[in-house]
This record gives C-alpha cells, structure tokens and sequence, in this order.
C-alpha cells in the first residue's frame, strides 16, 4: 500500500513540475507541435520516471557478531511468539481505497463520454461537403471532431462560415488530435486527486485548438473567423472527447491568434528542459545497492530479488547454532554506512515455508504471529579512534535493511520443525568500533 501511494506522490511531483515549466516558458509560444510533443510526452514520462532504478555499489567489509542468547539452542520458547494483532485498516489502505474509488468514479466519466460522442457519430449521416467526408447530425450547433471524423450540427450545413468551420476540424482529424486529448483525459483520470494533472490535461486540448485555429486562419480572414467562432459558441454537450471549434476557453484562443509570434529566445527556452528533466530523474528515480564483497570482484545483488550466497544449493541448516554460524560468516558491514559513522537498528520479518525455506522477507511489522529470534550485534571497524567516531543513529537505514534481507534471503533450507511455516522477526543491531 505504501509503494502505491509513494509511486503516486512521484508522478505527481512530476506532473506539477512539467506543467509549471510549460506554464512559465512555452504557455504564450506559438511552436504547436513543439508544446504537443513536449505536453504529451512529459505527461508520459511523470508516470516513467519513478519506474527507473539505478544501480549504485557499495562496499562492505568483515565483521564480528554477537547474538543476544534470548533463545534456546535446540527450542524456541513460547513467550518469545509475538502477539496476534487484529488486522485493521491503516491510514495507507484507507488513502488507497480512496483513490481507487476516485480512480473508478473518473474512469466511467470518461467511457461516458466516449458512449456519447459515438451515439452522436453513430445517428450521423455521411455527406461530401467541399470536398470533405463530413457526417451530418440530427442535432443542432454541433462542430466537433471524433477520432478522424468530422461531425457537424444539420444546421450548420448551410451555414455562411461552414468553410471555415470545416478547415478547422479538418486539422483535428488530419493531425488525429483525438488521441492525444484521450491520453490527456487518461491520465490525468489516473492522478485525478492533483489538480496539476487536470491543468497539464487542459494545456493539451488548448494548444491543439490553437494549432488548430493557426491553420484555419491561413486560408480564412482572422477576424471573420473570430465572429464564427463566437457564433456557434452556444454548444453545451459536456464530452471530454470532442475536439470542437466552439469548445471553452474562447478568450485564451483569440488572445493566441492576435498575438505574435516571439521565437527569439525559443531554443533557449527548449533547452531549459535538459536541467529539469534530469533533476526529476535524479530526485524521483529508484536506487538499487550492488554490494562488494572487499576483495571480491564479484557482486553481490542486494535487492528485494536478490539470490543466496552460494550458486551452488548449501546443506541445510538443522539447528539454530547452524543459523548463527551462517550468519556470522556472512553479514558485512556496509563501507558506505562505516564510512558515515552510521549505526542503527534494522528489522525484517522473514516468513519460513513449510519446507524450510525463505519465502518473502519483510520490512514492516505484520499483522499476525511471528516468532522472535536472537538479537544480532553487528559490530564493524574504523581506522578511527573509538573517541573520533562521529555515530549516527539509523532505524531503516536503506543500506543496514539492503545488508540485512540480503544475508536472510541467503539463508539455506532450515530443517528444524520449530521454525518450520513460522513467520521469524529478526532484529540486526550495527555498532562501530
């Protein structure tokens, strides 16, 4: 649940920072199809960007282990099983239960919409109209373009302006805007909470009507064409959709068609987006740990799908001495926590299968029994005086965790029956000497 919502909460930060650049340097531009591939595409990579993970490599380096002795050698008492919790819905589900039913609430919207376009389409009638395939619909002070046909209102065929008013949507269905207003409405449906998806959807319908407007003009006279734009602005079907001529935000395309177009410092705007483009890529990108075994120059992968050890299949471990042996043959100490001074607690709970092996590891505490194991005491080495060390205390060090599921996960088969289907919390103390 957490995952969801903290992917969320990447895409939109990047949404609102694509949005504001377009906002501040290329909302009054007159490159149409520069801001069309650059809203489309941006919108795009907000959902990309926190997909991506980078590889980084940490050192790591021998250490002593110290168990704490809670547990028997050959039993695990019962007082040390945690108690049961009644499962109950956190802030995290509930926030996602939220979204999901915002999510499907905006998503039957927009099939509504798309069902009303294709009714309208549906009941037309396809006529030849200047040299243009045109359907006809029995409704009144209709101009508007769904997927590449171009549909008109029966009363508008003998219309003074028909010409212009079909060059218009004659861009939209050449141009096949359709498609980028449904990706538009996709999307922001998908982050329908940010209102700086709504924004980016909207920048995407306005510049392609001002693309639009734009070509229409060159065959029209503007101001001609202006007066038939307010003529037919009576339209009221509500479609998220319909790529009309009399859609909304009239004042905003007149304003773009008497406006000049300014292209002196165009390129140096365009290149503006290198250096926010790459700071969304750095901040909201995932990080993956490669550790190196010191003296090694194999790596060793430390994520959540990370592999045992050994590449050969180890002898099982039948007791719990077996455990802490192979644990203290194998954590390390990562360079990159050793070098920062940095100690703390990490705790994961790995959930053993019946048949002794390591199924998922977690780093949460979960919501049933589990059985607690020795306390671990990593104790790592500086060539520092002990007096010199500056410490920094950690509870989810992402580093400690990485070391810490990697050497669970590494685990062989356990065949001792006492843990055997059991869920084990296991608790890894780091110190520095």
């Amino acid at each position: 649940m957490d995952a969801i919502l903290y992917y969320l909460l990447k895409v939109s930060i990047g949404t609102t920072a694509f949005y504001a650049t377009y906002h501040i340097l290329f909302r009054k531009s007159k490159q149409f199809v520069f801001n069309r591939i650059y809203l489309a595409g941006s919108f795009i990579a907000a959902f990309i960007i926190p997909l991506i993970t980078f590889t980084t490599g940490s050192y790591v380096s021998q250490v002593t282990v110290y168990f704490s002795g809670k547990v028997e050698s050959s039993l695990l008492p019962s007082e040390t099983t945690g108690t049961a919790i009644e499962p109950i819905y956190g802030l995290a589900e509930i926030l996602v239960y939220l979204y999901l039913f915002g999510l499907v609430f905006c998503l039957v919207k927009l099939i509504y919409g798309y069902m009303v376009a294709a009714r309208i389409r549906k009941e037309c009638t396809e006529k030849i109209i200047g040299g243009m395939n045109v359907w006809v619909s029995e409704e009144n002070d209709l101009a508007f373009t769904f997927l590449d046909k171009i549909i008109i209102g029966k009363n508008l065929v003998n219309h003074p302006s028909l010409e212009m008013v079909l060059n218009h949507e004659a861009v939209h269905s050449r141009e096949q805007h359709f498609y980028d207003i449904f990706l538009a409405e996709l999307l922001s449906t998908l982050q329908w909470f940010n209102p700086f998806a709504r924004f980016h959807a909207q920048a995407i319908r306005n510049n392609l009507e001002f693309q639009a407007d734009d070509r229409a003009t060159e065959e029209s006279d503007k101001q001609e064409y202006q007066f038939t734009m307010l003529s037919i602005a009576l339209n009221c079907i509500d479609s998220p959709l319909f790529a009309a001529i009399n859609s909304s935000n009239l004042k905003k395309r007149i304003i773009m068609m008497n406006s000049k177009s300014k292209g002196q410092f165009a390129g140096l705007a365009r290149l503006a987006i290198i250096p926010v483009f790459s700071l969304l890529l750095v901040s909201l990108s995932g990080k993956k740990t490669v550790l190196i075994n010191n003296g090694d120059a194999d790596l060793e992968q430390s994520n959540s799908q990370s592999s045992g050890l050994q590449e050969n299949t180890p002898d099982p471990i039948k007791s719990h001495e077996g455990i802490n042996k192979h644990l203290q043959k194998n954590l390390k100490y990562p360079a990159e926590a050793r070098s920062a001074g940095l100690i703390g607690t990490a705790r994961l709970y790995a959930r053993v299968n019946p048949d002794g092996s390591i199924g998922e590891v977690l780093d949460g505490e979960p919501d049933e029994e589990f059985v607690e194991y020795d306390e671990i005491v990593i104790i790592g080495y500086t060539s520092e005086d002990t007096e010199k060390i500056k410490k920094t205390k950690s509870y989810r060090h992402e580093v400690l965790l990485i070391e810490s599921k990697r050497v669970i996960e590494s685990l062989p088969k356990l065949e001792i029956p006492e843990l055997q289907g059991k869920l084990i919390q296991f608790t890894f103390k780091y110190d520095l000497r």
